[in-house]
């Protein structure tokens, strides 16, 4: 009785490490490419910020039903570059078809300095 429990508890563990392993991340699609450059667009080529180096940052957004992004955080060690973006994109209406209203997006933004 006491190797049958050992052996379930083994298999449950093992086959969760499997799942778990196998729950990758999604390729990008038709879709986000189209909402990732619209949003670039809305945010600019030139930032006004003084940056001493290269930085990256994610934003987490998602579209409402009026089609307007709503920033949830924006994950950067630069505190202004942070509001900027919150800023530059919170309500603002993107044009992309087919996007999941409600779902979560999260989109890797890398910032140049020249």
């Amino acid at each position: 009785m006491r190797n049958l429990k050992s052996i379930i508890a083994i298999l449950a563990i093992s086959l969760s490490t499997v799942f778990s392993i196998n729950a990758t991340e999604k390729k990008p699609t038709k879709i986000t490419k189209e909402l990732r450059s619209e949003i670039i667009s809305l945010i600019g080529k030139n930032i006004p910020l003084v940056l001493k180096s290269t930085s990256s940052a994610e934003i987490s957004f998602m579209v409402n039903n009026k089609n307007e992004l709503i920033v949830f955080s924006v994950d950067s060690k630069e505190k202004e570059f942070n509001s900027y973006i919150k800023t530059k994109l919170n309500y603002k209406k993107v044009n992309v078809k087919g996007t999941k209203k409600g779902e979560i997006y999260r989109m890797p933004v890398k910032i140049n300095i020249k």
